[in-house]
């Protein structure tokens, strides 16, 4: 199994509160001690994967470095995929560039989720391509939904009516192997309608043949950082999302 984590992205929401030109991207923003980057890092590291890919694009340069710190510290090889229009593109668009030389199982994150390691855990318990959504989470018209029925995705993204939503799709996911030729098929024709699309919309296409199931979070907890109050939230669950890691 592969690990793919999206990093690309300069956070202008955030970095209207902090500074982060100093910080780097949102992936390096340290949180209670540890950076989500090293976090991301050292749970993959518990799940004995293979090698890492991180899709970097804002002050890719900082990046590279805390690899080469953390290479040595969890003993992990790291590929840095660049998305040098990370200006002008977005996730699908760094995904696709970050699946380029892959062909296992993959695990992805968005690169400014803090969550709780039994997420993760769930979710690659399930032994097929699958997202994990949120069930419990109040939603807000900013939420990127997941309406669900009959196991397929009918509809999915902000502008799902919130009382019609199953849940909010938190930015971890995992494609199998036997999918992937088809998901880098369906983030290639996403990237050519628009290269500003979400790659979270290849789990529409790829439920429609009953290929995706749902590990949901069942109250536990997560927060992506999109402005100052995600990242206060985050400083405030840290302890709990950390659980009984050992790595650090």
């Amino acid at each position: 199994m592969i690990g793919v984590i999206l990093a690309a992205g300069r956070g202008r929401r955030l970095g209207r509160d902090i500074d982060l030109e100093k910080v780097g991207p949102k992936c390096l923003l340290p949180i209670d001690g540890y950076t989500l980057l090293e976090r991301v890092v050292s749970d993959l590291v518990s799940f004995d994967v293979d090698a890492i890919t991180i899709v970097v694009g804002y002050k890719a340069e900082m990046v590279r470095k805390a690899c080469v710190t953390l290479e040595r510290k969890h003993g992990i090889q790291f590929d840095l995929a660049r998305n040098d229009a990370y200006l002008s593109t977005n996730t699908a668009y760094s995904l696709h560039i970050g699946l380029e030389n892959t062909y296992d199982d993959v695990v992805i994150f968005n690169g400014d989720v803090l969550y709780d390691r039994a997420i993760l855990n769930n979710l690659l318990g399930i032994d097929q391509t699958a997202i994990s959504v949120d069930n419990t989470k109040p939603l807000t018209a900013e939420s990127f939904k997941v309406k669900i029925v009959n196991g397929r995705i009918e509809e999915m993204g902000k502008a799902v009516p919130i009382d019609k939503a199953t849940g909010e799709f938190i930015g971890i996911s995992k494609i199998a192997g036997k999918d992937l030729l088809e998901a880098k098929r369906l983030l290639e024709s996403l990237v050519s309608d628009d290269p500003n699309n979400y790659y979270d919309f290849i789990y529409q296409s790829l439920s429609k043949s009953g290929n995706v199931a749902y590990s949901f979070t069942n109250g536990l907890k997560w927060t992506e950082i999109d402005d100052l109050h995600d990242l206060k939230y985050a400083g405030s669950i840290a302890g709990i999302c950390a659980g009984t890691r050992g790595q650090f």
